[in-house]
């Protein structure tokens, strides 16, 4: 069986000196390896097929049966790793707290234990659909379920 560990380290391996990191990193049931990959600019395809070709030269296929993919980490998928926080400071995004507290606000800064955010208020005018950001307001990573980045046109 492949060890999670082994794979991680290649992956590292591969990727140190760019500005790309794992995100998330699964071995499952009958060697089913799925790594996903984020980075500071934009993920490609070619990254992601990079990733996968050095995996599997590293790897034996004739003592290890195994089945990859490699992935960039999705949009609209909730941050799994420091990093994303910090690539969408004065971002919008979907924030789903502990206690199920759910809002939308705007990603002011962010450091090892909490993000400080900006709330969005609802226009206070009838049918209005505008929002505007209220005070900064520092919360607890501990506290938070999931944050995303939310997608506007």
């Amino acid at each position: 069986m492949i060890k999670k560990e082994e794979i991680l380290k290649l992956v590292e391996e591969f990727l140190a000196g760019t500005d790309r990191f794992v995100v998330k990193l699964s071995v499952g049931k009958e060697d089913k390896i799925n790594i996903y990959i984020d980075g500071d600019s934009a993920v490609s395809i070619d990254d992601c097929i990079a990733v996968s070709r050095y995996i599997e030269s590293n790897l034996d296929r004739d003592k290890e049966d195994f089945e990859l993919s490699v992935s960039s980490a999705g949009i609209g998928e909730p941050f799994l790793h420091i990093r994303q926080f910090k690539n969408k400071i004065d971002k919008a995004v979907e924030i789903l707290l502990e206690d199920g507290t759910k809002f939308k606000a705007i990603l002011l800064g962010v450091n090892d234990n909490e993000i400080n955010v900006a709330k969005e208020v609802k226009s206070k005018k009838k049918k209005s659909k505008m929002f505007t950001t209220g005070e900064s307001e520092l919360i607890s990573l501990k506290n938070i379920k999931y944050t995303k980045e939310i997608i506007t046109i």
